[in-house]
């Protein structure tokens, strides 16, 4: 008898904490489906802002290192002089990022054994445009996926985050880093290499 009396009342201080477990997490799965899709919103902005300024500098940083390499090689004499030293690209359209040849007399990949990480989700991949020789500047650039991103609230939070860690405006001016507005329909993100001379290359402005 003692044996099952000390058997039920163990049996009842176990069965309390089970219960209140359940308890909080009935509560915590009725916050999270009250609130799931602010989490998701969130999430997905972290994610484009993180990686969207990640990319800029990293593509930034290596194209610049490529012209300075370029610079060197031209002052050593292993190389012929060139009225530009930075990577070519196609200029009507550009040239994807990833396809970028490190001068313009080699065949080197600007990217060597470095890795660029693939275009975050939501964005096409970042193309590059060189039109120094009309005076239009070097810039990069990428555009949503969707046909109608405006109405993305987490797509348009994560590029404004983005814009804010360089100098930006919607529009191009002298001290422009990045060009991004987020009322604009297409929600192209443009980040300049090099301002222009002249007139902003059209590709450049969006």
């Amino acid at each position: 008898m003692s044996r099952q009396k000390r058997f039920s009342s163990q049996a009842g201080i176990a069965i309390g904490p089970i219960l209140f477990i359940i308890a909080l997490l009935a509560i915590l799965a009725a916050v999270m489906a009250g609130g799931g899709g602010d989490f998701q919103t969130a999430t997905v902005s972290d994610r484009i802002t993180n990686d969207v300024a990640a990319q800029v500098n990293l593509i930034r940083n290596t194209i610049n290192e490529c012209n300075l390499q370029y610079l060197l090689a031209v002052s050593t004499g292993s190389v012929a002089p060139s009225s530009d030293t930075y990577p070519t690209s196609d200029p009507s359209n550009g040239t994807l990022v990833s396809a970028v040849v490190c001068n313009p007399t080699g065949s080197a990949s600007l990217w060597g054994d470095k890795l660029l990480p693939p275009p975050t989700k939501g964005l096409n991949p970042w193309t590059y445009i060189d039109a120094s020789g009309s005076g239009g500047g070097r810039c990069i650039w990428a555009t949503p996926t969707e046909a109608s991103p405006l109405g993305d609230t987490a797509l348009v939070a994560g590029l404004v985050r983005a814009a804010s860690k360089f100098n930006s405006s919607a529009a191009y001016s002298a001290t422009t880093e990045v060009i991004y507005d987020p009322t604009s329909a297409s929600q192209k993100f443009i980040a300049w290499i090099s301002p222009p001379t002249g007139s902003a290359d059209s590709h450049c402005l969006p």
